[in-house]
């Protein structure tokens, strides 16, 4: 099935302007998917997910809409709304150096847009670092607009970082001798793999930050966001996923057994890496069939 996006904008209500592409079906129900991306990505950043799930939404009835977020790219120049309405101003922005706690502002704008083109049910899906800003803002928000979330490779940056716990340990030392020295929006640039500011390191690779919503290795104060999620959740993770620092379903157990939906479920896709290549089909039908089932 062929689909046809339509090129969209959505304005954060810090006046933020984010790209992004919407779909819809011919005969369209209520009920939307609002992709977000994760560290570095874009809104066309993967175009065979993206396919399949317009395709597939549009078999189910759905909209389909992704947007870039204030962490797209590496550092990106993002256009701001000013009150006349144009978009001559922008802020200097990107995966390296946002602010994570931001980030609800550019999932409610896609909510919004949905909300706006007529989509009264909201279905999150967030993949890799879009799973923290999910996970975030369903266990942060009471917002009536979403029925349901799906958290695709939730695998934690920080306890993927610590495979070298010396290399790790002296970064932690080093980004918080920055910080409060006054230098934490210094760009670093062999820190993390790509330039990073850092405060936002610190972010992605410090315990207990906001960031650190999947710290499934801890031994207390366990996934405490994600617990507070009560509508419907749904965890896919990826069999041999190169950012996990041990076996998937140690990881699957913990997130099983730290739910606080009474409707969840989760699903290990085999043979497949952190972006489902060679299943990106089994994983967009997994998705979509799981939203399209939910109650309302």
């Amino acid at each position: 099935m062929r689909t046809t996006f339509e090129l969209v904008e959505a304005v954060t209500k810090d006046k933020l302007v984010h790209q992004g592409i919407f779909t819809h079906p011919e005969k369209a129900g209520k009920r939307a998917i609002l992709w977000v991306h994760g560290l570095t990505g874009r809104f066309f950043g993967d175009a065979k997910l993206m396919n399949l799930f317009a395709a597939e939404c549009a078999k189910q009835g759905m909209a389909f809409a992704a947007f870039n977020n204030r962490g797209h790219d590496i550092i990106a120049n993002i256009h701001t709304l000013k009150q006349s309405g144009s978009t001559e101003d922008s802020v200097m922005i990107g995966a390296g150096m946002e602010v994570f706690e931001g980030s609800v502002f550019d999932v409610d704008a896609g909510i919004s847009f949905l909300v706006s083109q007529g989509y009264s049910e909201v279905v999150l899906v967030g993949h890799s670092t879009g799973a923290n800003k999910v996970c975030y803002y369903a266990g942060n928000t009471d917002d009536p607009r979403i029925v349901g979330v799906a958290l695709a490779g939730p695998i934690s940056d920080r306890l993927s970082e610590r495979t070298d716990k010396e290399k790790y340990d002296e970064n932690i030392k080093m980004l918080k001798d920055l910080i409060n020295t006054g230098r934490g929006d210094a760009l670093l640039a062999k820190t993390h793999w790509f330039p990073i500011t850092a405060k936002r390191a610190w972010s992605l690779l410090a315990p207990n930050t906001k960031e650190d919503v999947f710290n499934y290795g801890d031994e207390k104060d366990v996934l405490t966001v994600f617990k507070k999620i009560t509508i419907p959740v749904l965890v896919t993770l990826s069999g041999n996923d190169e950012a996990a620092d041990r076996p998937m379903e140690t990881i699957k157990e913990t997130f099983d057994t730290h739910t606080g939906s009474k409707d969840y479920k989760s699903v290990i896709i085999p043979d497949t890496t952190h972006g489902y290549e060679g299943k990106e089909k089994e994983f967009v039908r997994a998705v979509t069939g799981w939203a399209a089932s939910l109650v309302s």
